[in-house]
């Protein structure tokens, strides 16, 4: 990283001047007659971000923010993030006013006006990776709950034809219930899927469900 320096007083009012400021002023603004045109806009946010901005490791969290230690100062700023169309948020931390960003889109889309594009093609890449991420958890969760609930109800319906068999006997229930309930007891955990597939199309996954409710029912009744 460069570093320029200018020593000499009279050089140092003549940079101030160059830009519209005056040594010693009370109140430290940001003068818009030094960003007259648009192409001077993302050189200003790119200096604003260099002197004081910083910007959170996307794996952690989405947070970009500009660290300002004078009210008026941040005002500006603030406005003038607004005016460009990236309305940011703003909190005080330790004396200091902090205009941050905590959506993805906006620090994506400041980072490309800055041009350091390859920090946005890092933070999109990282963001579709957590989200794939998110939705295998997701589906995961899903699936196992869904087995959860299979193995469950299996449980259940095993314990009903059990209790059937010991009242009366399997041989007592209509020929459909009769296969049903054999068929449960020699698969207890399997899904109504299985249990459609092991039927090869003679009764459909509402049938079947529908008898292992008869079955719960008798022993209920029982």
């Amino acid at each position: 990283m460069a570093i320029v320096s200018v020593r000499a007083a009279v050089e140092r009012r003549a940079v101030l001047n160059a830009f519209g400021h005056s040594a010693g002023e009370l109140s430290l603004r940001i003068n818009r007659a030094n960003l007259a045109d648009e192409c001077c806009f993302a050189a200003f946010i790119r200096g604003v971000f260099l002197s004081c901005g910083s910007i959170s490791s996307p794996e952690k969290n989405y947070h970009l923010e500009f660290v300002v230690p004078f009210l008026k100062l941040s005002n500006d700023l603030f406005s003038f993030l607004q005016e460009l169309g990236f309305p940011p948020k703003h909190v005080m931390r330790k004396g200091y006013h902090i205009i941050y960003y905590k959506d993805s889109a906006s620090i994506e889309d400041l980072l490309t006006l800055m041009g350091a594009t390859n920090a946005t093609l890092r933070l999109i890449g990282v963001k579709v990776d957590k989200d794939m991420r998110n939705h295998v958890n997701r589906r995961v969760n899903f699936e196992t709950a869904n087995i959860d609930r299979s193995v469950q109800a299996g449980a259940v319906q095993v314990e009903a034809i059990r209790k059937i068999e010991k009242a009366r006997g399997l041989d007592s229930l209509p020929q459909g219930l009769q296969e049903i309930a054999r068929i449960r007891l020699e698969n207890p955990e399997a899904t109504l899927i299985e249990l459609e597939e092991l039927f090869e199309g003679r009764l459909s996954r509402s049938g079947i469900n529908h008898r292992l409710k008869r079955l719960e029912q008798i022993a209920s009744d029982l």
